[in-house]
């Protein structure tokens, strides 16, 4: 029979937390955020703490966590606070590595979209621009930021509401429904971990 080691999340450091839910919450889909500053500066940048949560209104919502190292917050936090609009663009895996790419801790004011290679398209609704090359991007007004800490490692969870939708027409079917298949997606586990949403690993199970 299995044993089961047990921990206290108050008796082990924040890493270690992070570490255990990262890896078994998951896989989690990526929202790969594109703000701007006051000043116009674009940032973008990928979270993987995100998900849908209505669609009446429809409501996404994601969090850029307080650096555990040193409790600083991250720029697409930032923006959203000062100028309350996002665009939360997809990933799939053709623009992966991009994604990755961009992650890195760049300084303020450093374009993402020219460090990763990836191409800015206006908006229609919003002031960020949203990535061509992402197969689905919902332009989004920010209706809240929640706090849950002021400590490193807290989530700040940004409420963002749909506005507009763009949705490639390579990754519809007949019916103008998004296929999984060709819409190919990743998902973030943990560490290191990624996983692909292909053919093979999908299956259905009729609703009851």
């Amino acid at each position: 029979m299995a044993t089961v080691k047990s921990f206290d999340p108050k008796l082990i450091d924040t890493r270690a937390v992070h570490k255990l839910l990262s890896s078994a919450i998951a896989p989690r889909p990526i929202a790969f955020a594109s703000t701007v500053d006051t000043k116009g500066n674009v940032n973008l940048s990928p979270f993987s703490f995100f998900n849908v949560f209505s669609s009446n209104p429809p409501i996404l919502i994601f969090s850029p966590a307080r650096r555990v190292r040193d409790n600083t917050t991250k720029h697409t936090l930032q923006n959203a606070i000062e100028t309350k609009e996002v665009v939360i663009n997809i990933v799939n895996y053709s623009i992966v590595e991009q994604m990755s790419e961009s992650s890195r801790e760049y300084d303020k004011g450093v374009n993402e979209f020219i460090e990763s290679g990836l191409t800015e398209v206006k908006s229609l609704k919003v002031k960020p621009p949203r990535v061509l090359e992402s197969p689905i991007s919902f332009e989004c007004v920010v209706e809240n930021i929640v706090s849950l800490g002021e400590h490193g490692g807290a989530g700040q969870l940004v409420i963002a509401k749909v506005v507009h939708i763009h949705v490639n027409s390579e990754v519809l079917d007949a019916n103008d429904e998004i296929d999984p298949v060709k819409l190919d997606l990743v998902a973030r586990l943990g560490g290191d971990w990624y996983t692909r949403v292909t053919n093979e690993s999908m299956f259905k199970i009729p609703k009851p």
